[in-house]
């Protein structure tokens, strides 16, 4: 491991030792895979690679010589395709790449070119260094099948080459065309392989790919995915129908589940959970004032007990991160600046009055202007922890005088209500640490297309200003700060940055955190699977997008108990039959939404990111050198 890559371990280590006291964390957003381009990340699964926000950046420099701005990565020999068309080489990653490149993937913010070197080598060009782009590279994209997909491999490549208009006519139709391509099966290179014939609107199977990665290590034939959300699942788990899940479950649920003598429980800090989205163009929700009181209102405790019992953990210092990171990524003396909020009905009336409002005679708060202050809290409501998160919100709020009523819509319209601020309070994630950093928080909130307050086609998002001013005075645009915290390789020159947008999102509260989500994941020792790794293991202080049971039924730990029929099950709420495509591009793509740890059994990443150890471990790639 070279001293760059050193640096990067030795600070990602430092963050998990400050904030846990000398332990890591066992998290997990319920992520896992990652979220296609027009959708935001649930709080049940990971987010698709594609969704990661594109951050505002400026026209890269080259960079000094000495700079570390290539990764290399070196792939397996001998990972068969299950059509039969050979290895997986590099010709299917950077064919991959040249798509991303086309469909102006968020990767390509930060690579300048992706070259094979030989069959089995790719080098990565890193115009911006940053831990994200060793995320987005490492770990959330996985190739495509040159054999299925190298017209459109090829035909990008040639517009990268003549350095085409991405937002131009020519690659609009060749993304449309791609879009349309309907293959009737699935190539996968993992060791399991989805089954058309078997999707129905209950479930669906994966068969075993023997060719595939690590296949011969893996004793199970099969992987049966239930169809279903939170609640659907809860029979099955209670029934043994399944093995795993990473469904959000309340706390009546984990209390059956623990109830269960073969039932095991993996808890661990997510680095997500939700909170209330303000839209600055309802009045006053518009006033910093007005969002404090909100603040002091609602005893975050109670609602994150309310919503998943022991596992949704109030959060301590609101910086607008996860609580787990902030010791290591911000100064003691801007720690020590941050308002914690704690509840405080008097210091909310406070503030209300400051604002001009006043508290009418039928005990409603009324704004200067004469309205009642009554608003609508917007939620998933297929959600059932952020469901019950708004119902306890909302009636914290009316008990004060602020009435809220709840309004439930299915999250399938998630991207289209966030990016048409179609709401006056929005319940959505205001902690988001997949990839672990916490720029990525800052830029899923603060970023387009959720708050795009330039935009000129009135998707304006929750519409804050992106044009601040910090406690001292200092005039900030938000951008500007987005990109510094994520810049580079060295995180002493990201802190400063860190700094400031932790305490202009804890003074200004454009959204307000509610609770973190701890994991509740139910793991079956019985009647089917065995195996698994003690929940002592530092394999469970992983992410649950680094997911601990994926990476045991990869490496071939888990096993089929004796007579039982070798299948793994799980549940996940995929598309619907016939609304899906067996194409890997388009937002209905079903291999790409079949949840974890399905999708990694059929596309193994190139490595799992092991948070005890701070490293990135070597999957589906041999090794990877940074120079």
């Amino acid at each position: 491991m070279n001293k760059l890559y050193k640096l990067i371990a030795i600070f990602v280590i430092a963050l998990l030792l400050a904030a846990c006291g000398g332990q890591a964390p066992t998290e997990a957003p319920k992520p896992t895979d990652a979220p296609k381009p027009t959708d935001a990340p649930k709080p049940t699964d990971a987010p698709k690679p594609t969704d990661v926000p594109v951050p505002t950046v400026a026209a890269q420099e080259p960079l000094p010589e000495g700079v570390a701005n290539v990764l290399t990565l070196y792939l397996r020999k001998g990972v068969k395709w299950s059509d039969g068309s050979g290895d997986l080489t590099a010709k299917d990653v950077v064919g991959t790449y040249n798509i991303l490149w086309a469909r102006q993937d968020a990767t390509w913010t930060y690579l300048k070119d992706v070259k094979a070197k030989d069959d089995y080598t790719v080098e990565f060009y890193i115009s911006a260094p940053s831990p994200r782009v060793l995320r987005l590279i490492l770990r959330a994209y996985q190739p495509s099948p040159y054999s299925v997909y190298g017209k459109w491999m090829d035909q990008a490549a040639d517009m990268r080459t003549k350095d085409v208009d991405r937002k131009g006519e020519e690659v609009t139709k060749w993304k449309q065309d791609l879009e349309d391509f309907k293959p009737e099966d699935v190539v996968v290179y993992g060791p399991f392989k989805l089954d058309p014939k078997s999707v129905t609107e209950a479930q669906l199977q994966l068969t075993k790919n023997t060719g595939g990665f690590n296949a011969d290590k893996i004793a199970l034939e099969k992987v049966i995915v239930y169809y279903g959300e939170t609640a659907s699942s809860v029979p099955l788990v209670l029934s043994n129908e399944i093995d795993y899940s990473t469904h959000g479950y309340t706390p009546a649920d984990v209390a059956a589940f623990k109830a269960m003598p073969n039932i095991k429980m993996i808890g661990g800090p997510t680095g997500t959970g939700p909170g209330l989205w303000f839209n600055q163009a309802v009045y006053p929700l518009d006033k910093k004032e007005v969002r404090q009181a909100f603040a002091y209102v609602i005893d975050r405790e109670e609602n994150g007990t309310v919503a998943l019992g022991d596992a949704g953990k109030a959060l301590k210092y609101m910086a607008g991160f996860t609580d787990v990171a902030v010791e290591a990524w911000m100064s003691k003396e801007a720690i020590a600046k941050l308002n914690p909020y704690n509840k405080d009905l008097k210091k909310a009336e406070e503030l209300l009055t400051k604002a001009g409002c006043t508290k009418g005679t039928d005990g409603i708060w009324v704004d200067d202007k004469g309205n009642k202050m009554e608003y609508e809290l917007s939620v998933p409501a297929d959600f059932a922890d952020w469901l019950g998160s708004a119902e306890n919100a909302a009636q914290q709020l009316t008990t004060f005088g602020i009435k809220a009523t709840v309004r439930g819509y299915q999250s399938s319209e998630r991207a289209t209500v966030q990016k048409e601020g179609k709401y006056q309070i929005l319940v959505d994630l205001a902690l988001y640490y997949n990839p672990p950093h916490p720029q990525t928080s800052f830029n899923y909130y603060l970023n387009t297309p959720r708050n795009a307050p330039e935009a000129t086609d009135n998707l304006k998002g929750f519409n804050w200003s992106w044009k601040q001013k910090l406690a001292d005075g200092a005039e900030v645009y938000v951008p500007d700060l987005l990109k510094g915290a994520a810049d580079g390789f060295d995180p002493e020159k990201q802190k400063p940055y860190i700094d400031k947008l932790a305490l202009l999102v804890n003074e200004e509260l454009p959204v307000l955190a509610l609770f973190e989500r701890y994991a509740t994941d139910p793991m079956a020792e019985g009647p089917r699977v065995t195996g698994w790794l003690p929940l002592d293991n530092k394999i469970y202080k992983n992410a649950q997008a680094d997911n601990y049971i994926t990476i045991q039924f990869l490496n071939g730990l888990l096993k089929p108990v004796e007579g039982a029929d070798k299948s793994f099950r799980t549940a996940y709420p995929y598309p619907q039959p016939p609304n899906y495509s067996l194409n890997l591009w388009p937002t209905n793509s079903l291999p790409q939404n079949v949840g974890s740890p399905a999708y990694h059994l059929m596309y193994p990443p190139f490595a799992f990111f092991m948070w005890a150890d701070g490293v990135y471990e070597p999957m589906l790639a041999e090794k990877f050198e940074l120079r």
